[in-house]
C-alpha cells in the first residue's frame, strides 16, 4: 500500500519490530541485567548500613540504660556512704558528750569529797580554836585549872551552842 507521500510497508515495520526486539533484548542482558545487580547490591548495603545502625542504636540504649543503672547505684552508695558517716559523726559526738559528762561527774564529786573535807578540816580547826577559846574563857571565869573530864564536856556543850547558833 502506498499512499503518495505516506507509504507502510509491512517488510519494514516487521525488520524495525525485530530490531526493537534484538535491541529490547540486548539492552535487557547488557544493561538492565547490570543495572539491576547494581541497584540490587546497593539496596544490601543500605539495608545493611540500616541494620548496622538500628544495632549501635540498640547498643547504645543498652550503655544508656547501664550507664544510668550504675549512675543510680553509684548515688544510692554515696548516699548510704554520707548517712553511715553521719551515724558514725553522731556515735562519736554521743560518745565524746557521755564521756565529757561523766568526766565533769568525776570532776564534780572530786570537788564534793575535797569541799567535804576542807569543812570538816575546818571543823576541826574550828573546834581545836574554840577549845582553845573555851578553855582560856573557863580558866578566867573560874580562875582555876579545869580537868579534861570538865573541858572535853565544855568543849562539847560549847560546840553544840555554836552549832545551834549557826
Amino acid at each position: 500500500m502506498k499512499l503518495g507521500f505516506l507509504s507502510i510497508d509491512i517488510g519494514t515495520i516487521l525488520f524495525s519490530w525485530i530490531n526493537l526486539m534484538i535491541l529490547f533484548f540486548a539492552l535487557k542482558h547488557f544493561l538492565f541485567k547490570p543495572v539491576q545487580k547494581i541497584l540490587s547490591e546497593r539496596q544490601a548495603a543500605v539495608d545493611q548500613t540500616l541494620q548496622d545502625a538500628e544495632d549501635a542504636r540498640e547498643r547504645a540504649e543498652a550503655a544508656e540504660s547501664e550507664y544510668t543503672e550504675k549512675l543510680t547505684k553509684a548515688k544510692e552508695e554515696s548516699a548510704e556512704m554520707l548517712r553511715s558517716a553521719t551515724r558514725k559523726a553522731q556515735q562519736r559526738s554521743d560518745e565524746i558528750v557521755a564521756q565529757a559528762r561523766a568526766e565533769a561527774a568525776g570532776i564534780m564529786q572530786q570537788n564534793r569529797d575535797e569541799l567535804e573535807r576542807e569543812k570538816r578540816r575546818a571543823e576541826s580547826a574550828l573546834r581545836s580554836e574554840v577549845s582553845g577559846l573555851a578553855v582560856l574563857v573557863a580558866e578566867k571565869v573560874v580562875e582555876r585549872e579545869i580537868n579534861p573530864e570538865d573541858h572535853a564536856r565544855l568543849i562539847d556543850e560549847f560546840i553544840d551552842s555554836v552549832g545551834d547558833v549557826q
